[in-house]
């Protein structure tokens, strides 16, 4: 497998997992075109990279991010919807109705826009592509604490399951991919709740201590494996990747 000049779009990489995925993708020899909220500071090579200050949830900034990058790189191979958050945590009667409805624009909608964009490039130029949406193990087990992270995941799993029976004619491989724990910001959040927030949060904590993490690079190497080796092209659509530590 030789992901050298494969273009990748990935949101939501200012920061944690994205922003890791962003730098070891490069490393690979691949050319990136990274998003985020606020445009992510990565080390600069007009060549290979192309950062932009977008938001997932505006649809036209989704479809200027993809337009953008066709126009430096002249396609995309891979988008990767990893912008997400983890907020609001604690029973859903405390929840804010306004957080609730920030977390489904970000988790769920932003999904869509950066979907959608990447589905029309596809028709427009023909040919193969991947698109990797980041899910996690909550959106298949529910966690107390976790209503709104736990459905935004699962409707992310299952608009993946519908885009891939959509397009499965079009050349287009689709996977809900759950990365793993990886030790970022929302960890850090997830570890600063309290148990009355997050009951299973003693669990977080034992694995912090432990070190039981995989790294961005591990998942980054992962998920090219899984867009460009042949071999993974009969994965099913809800896919997990392994642990790096065990």
């Amino acid at each position: 497998m030789d992901p050298t000049n494969k273009v990748a779009v990935i949101t939501g990489a200012s920061r944690g997992l994205g922003a890791g995925l962003a730098e070891r993708f490069l490393e690979r020899g691949l050319r990136v075109a990274a998003c985020a909220r606020r445009r992510p500071a990565l080390a600069d090579d007009e060549s290979r990279l192309l950062t932009r200050a977008a938001d997932v949830t505006d649809t036209d900034a989704m479809a200027q991010l993809c337009t953008a990058a066709v126009e430096r790189f002249g396609r995309v191979d891979l988008w990767i919807n990893n912008a997400g958050l983890l907020a609001p945590i604690g029973p859903l009667r405390d929840n804010d109705p306004g957080a609730f409805a920030l977390h489904m624009q970000v988790n769920v909608v932003g999904v869509f826009n950066g979907s959608r964009a990447f589905i029309r490039h596809l028709h427009a130029r023909g040919g193969d592509g991947v698109l990797l949406n980041i899910s996690s193990g909550a959106a298949r087990n529910a966690y107390a604490g976790w209503s709104a992270y736990c459905a935004g995941k699962a409707a992310l799993d299952r608009m993946s399951e519908a885009i891939a029976l959509e397009e499965a004619d079009s050349g287009l491989r689709v996977h809900a991919v759950a990365p793993g724990i990886i030790d970022t910001d929302m960890q850090t959040m997830i570890r600063s709740s309290t148990p009355e927030q997050f009951p299973r949060v003693q669990k977080f904590l034992d694995l912090k201590t432990k070190g039981a993490f995989s790294s961005p690079p591990f998942v980054a190497d992962r998920l090219l494996e899984l867009a460009f080796d042949p071999s993974a092209a009969d994965t099913p659509v809800l896919t997990s990747l392994p642990l790096e530590h065990v």
